[in-house]
């Protein structure tokens, strides 16, 4: 068996502080899987709470036309510290990695508790952005570290699957907590926080045992480790690359939500300096990744994998068109229905729990049938289908039935697409990059969701005070309409919130035909995708005169892509 090494020295083999599954019994196994599905669980439930409530403390502060503000910061963030936990991770070690996660992680929850204003809330979304990220992402490298590649889907989808049970157990809290009788929303941090500091014991206890017992047998091995300074981590970070990662998405997904906020609104000089400051930003992340760095955050010889590339571009679009789709869609069905926040997260939840279901489903067919791109197309074609069914959904005089069916459908294709895309981007890469392409993952799926939230802001603040002025006759209040419309619309007199009401539901309407066309990009994505062999090790080094054609002269996904990788890996 050979000893893991911690970090590299002229004489040791060069390889990381990544979990090796035989490194530990069976039981010790079972031990860390228990610690992660109990995080699992909680994490779940403090998301869960959190969507759930907070539309009602956005509007607390009198800023719902801000409220996708929050969501982009914490994807922005998100881009840029994937790379630092990956890389620390690796040569620090996973338990100190995610025992700094953590710390932020409770921090972000305490100020956001204590918040006397939205700028204090958003301070508090930062520094949970700075834990959630780093929890998120560690976790996801500790299951690809641990589990085989067949195995893989399943852990990954009984990861989400709490969230089936969660969406029900704090819906029946969301209205108590914050508009039943002497509610009071804070009481929502009380609760998130005792629990989650129980989540950060049951998965940190068995991970420090773990690490620790892997430590005591590479002291035994007498292998030299070189010491790292903090330049060195730097450089291996990408230091530059995340502060370009950082200003390019600030400054060009953020004025999509502010602009409406500033006098002239696009053509304010602010507004413009911002965008296009941005798209240098970008530019020169290009630049710098392709030209002056050796570490890039998003190594080219992951996207030189064709069947990895298909499977990060389909994520990728399916984030972007949840994070759009769903932003607003809770208060708007409180407001075109004359629900409370519960009664309306439980009629959209079926996208949830369909989601969920399929992801576990998909996973054990995968395994079964040892395949993933069929679960790819057949769940892009029917998502695609389904988000079409939710335009005449989402129509005010739609039946709660027809909402519930497209919510369903989408939500069924969505997570059949997701999981098997998951499997395959960590399945066809060697085993020193699965903890890099788990990254990149994170930080598309960062840079969806933000770019998701933001055009969902900028529909909001920008095309639905054009449909307010279109449908609205009478007199009204644009601010208050599109910031404190749960208030406001209880006080308008039938027709006007009739009227107010249409056009909340155009706004809807553009949204899903953006997803639906978002959708094309997705399906073109997966046509150069190949099959890959769940059943084979994950990343067998092959060289060029080692790669053999098996029986019927084709040569398997693995193999072709290990071959690429250590091409592209002398330039890259």
């Amino acid at each position: 068996m050979d000893p893991i090494t911690f970090g590299v020295h002229p004489h040791a083999l060069p390889v990381t502080k990544a979990l090796d599954r035989s490194h530990f019994t069976r039981k010790e196994y079972m031990f860390l899987a228990a610690g992660v599905l109990i995080q699992a669980f909680i994490y779940s439930f403090e998301v869960n709470l959190m969507y759930n409530c907070v539309g009602f403390i956005t509007a607390f502060f009198k800023v719902t036309s801000l409220a996708s503000i929050l969501p982009t910061i914490l994807q922005i963030l998100s881009a840029a510290l994937v790379p630092f936990y990956t890389k620390v991770s690796d040569v620090v070690g996973r338990a100190e990695s995610l025992t700094f996660a953590m710390v932020f992680y409770l921090i972000g929850y305490t100020i956001q508790g204590t918040a006397n204003g939205f700028t204090q809330f958003a301070l508090g979304q930062i520094f949970y952005g700075i834990g959630s990220t780093g929890m998120l992402t560690l976790t996801q490298v500790l299951i690809a570290d641990t589990t085989s590649l067949l195995n893989r889907g399943i852990m990954f989808a009984l990861w989400d699957m709490p969230s089936a049970i969660n969406i029900f157990t704090t819906q029946a809290l969301t209205d108590p907590l914050t508009v039943g009788e002497g509610a009071n929303w804070r009481n929502v941090y009380i609760i998130i926080g005792v629990l989650s500091f129980v989540g950060a014991v049951a998965i940190l206890v068995p991970l420090w045992y773990l690490q620790k017992k892997v430590e005591r047998k590479m002291a035994s091995t007498n292998v030299k480790v070189e010491r790292r300074s903090i330049g060195w981590l730097l450089h291996e970070y990408d230091a530059v690359g995340a502060v370009l990662i950082t200003l390019g998405l600030s400054l060009t997904l953020l004025p999509m939500i502010l602009a409406r906020t500033y006098e002239g609104n696009w053509k304010n000089g602010k507004i413009l300096g911002m965008f296009i400051s941005g798209v240098v930003s970008l530019a020169l992340l290009v630049l710098w990744e392709v030209r002056f760095t050796d570490k890039p955050i998003m190594p080219m010889r992951i996207w030189a994998n064709r069947t990895c590339f298909g499977g990060l571009v389909v994520m990728f679009f399916m984030t972007v068109m949840a994070a759009m789709n769903w932003q607003y869609y809770t208060l708007y069905l409180v407001v075109s229905r004359d629900l409370t926040y519960g009664q309306a997260l439980l009629l959209e939840r079926g996208y949830q729990v369909a989601y969920l279901v399929f992801q576990v489903l998909t996973a054990l067919a995968m395994k079964r049938y040892n395949t993933c791109r069929p679960f790819i197309w057949v769940g892009i074609i029917i998502h695609t289908a389904g988000i079409g069914m939710m335009i005449p959904a989402r129509l005010p005089t739609s039946s709660d039935a027809l909402v519930v069916i497209s919510q369903t459908i989408v939500g069924a294709a969505g997570g059949m697409a997701n999981i098997a895309a998951s499997v395959v981007v960590t399945g066809v890469v060697e085993r020193k990059d699965v903890a890099t392409v788990i990254g990149v993952t994170q930080i598309l799926g960062s840079f969806g969701s933000a770019f998701g939230g933001a055009l969902s802001g900028g529909i909001w603040t920008q095309y639905l005070p054009t449909r307010l002025a279109k449908h609205i006759t009478g007199p009204y209040d644009e601010v208050l309409a599109m910031n404190d419309p749960l208030t406001y619309i209880a006080g308008l007199e039938p027709i006007t919130k009739g009227q107010l009401i249409d056009a909340y539901a155009d706004s809807q309407m553009l949204m899903s035909i953006i997803s639906m066309c978002l959708a094309v990009f997705a399906c073109l994505s997966t046509v150069a995708m190949k099959h890959v062999d769940l059943k084979q090790e994950q990343g067998a080094a092959i060289t060029d005169k080692d790669l053999v054609e098996p029986e019927g002269g084709h040569k398997t996904e693995v193999e072709e892509n290990s071959v690429v990788d250590q091409k592209a890996e002398k330039y890259f």
